[in-house]
């Protein structure tokens, strides 16, 4: 069965007109064209299930200390764990830790990077990459768009862990000060007490050390800031000796400016006398 060149109708016998268009077939002149794919039928939507924020329980990195640490393999148990609310809904719905520790063969590599790797995956919530290159801005937009929520709830986890460790550090400390005076009577813990009590002193020695030093500076600022306050009270006086200088000083050159206005005038009552006696004498 062909084709017709001109419309496109199929199921044509050969060296018969269209029934369409009517167009005649000419052989010489026709290619060998496959014949278009039937559309595919189109795929049923899938339901939209909503998104459940969970908590997250378990930390990848301890399971995976705790496989490293077992050497008999372990039945597995998928134990459903969904990201904070903070990294999005998408990863909540669909990540999954193992539990358990997997069965190790003899030269196969470990598991527990193939494990962290796929927890790493399931939390990134990327997607399945494209299968072709239409999609394939889209996929990179969205993964810019995790990966700027990841990092910003990266930011908001270190925060809190260094709040959290600064709060152990705390209570570590309040808690050695409430049961140091039942470990002193226990014999089993006076050796520790003991190095403690040394560690102790040698503290205390060198804050009295640090504090003698920096009263000793504090003895020394106080001399300089008393040098300081003679020598603006010095500058203070120069200054205003200077400022009366420079007032004497105006005033004198007033004075001077006025008498050699008086003298200018003098002259001037002068050169006009003698001007005058000069022209009675020639009459």
């Amino acid at each position: 069965m062909a084709s017709c060149a001109a419309c496109g109708a199929e199921g044509l016998a050969p060296e018969q007109a269209c029934p369409r268009c009517g167009a005649a077939p000419a052989p010489e002149l026709e290619l060998d064209l496959r014949a278009k794919p039937k559309p595919r039928p189109a795929a049923p939507r899938k339901k939209v299930v909503e998104e459940v924020s969970l908590e997250l329980a378990v930390d990848p990195r301890e399971l995976t200390a705790q496989r490293a640490a077992e050497s008999h393999a372990a039945p597995v148990h998928d134990v459903p764990v969904a990201a904070p609310p903070s990294l999005g809904g998408a990863a909540a719905s669909a990540q999954v830790v193992r539990s358990g520790a997997m069965a190790k063969a003899p030269g196969a590599p470990l598991a527990e990077a193939s494990d962290v790797e796929s927890d790493a995956r399931v939390l990134a919530d990327f997607g399945e990459p494209p299968r072709s290159w239409l999609t394939a801005p889209l996929y990179a937009w969205r993964v810019l768009r995790r990966q700027r929520e990841l990092k910003t709830a990266l930011a908001g986890r270190r925060t809190e862990a260094e709040h959290a460790a600064a709060e152990l550090e705390g209570a570590l400390v309040a808690f050695a000060e409430r049961v140091r005076p039942a470990a002193e009577k226990l014999a089993a813990y006076q050796p520790a007490l003991a190095e403690l009590v040394r560690a102790e002193e040698n503290l205390r020695s060198r804050d009295q050390v640090l504090a003698a030093e920096q009263d000793a500076r504090k003895a020394r600022l106080g001399q300089v800031d008393a040098r300081l306050a003679k020598l603006e009270g010095e500058l203070a006086q120069a200054h205003e000796g200077e400022r009366l200088a420079a007032q004497e000083l105006a005033a004198a050159q007033g004075a001077l400016a006025r008498e050699e206005a008086h003298l200018r005038r003098a002259e001037v009552e002068l050169r006009a006398a003698q001007t005058a006696k000069d022209g009675a004498a020639r009459e």
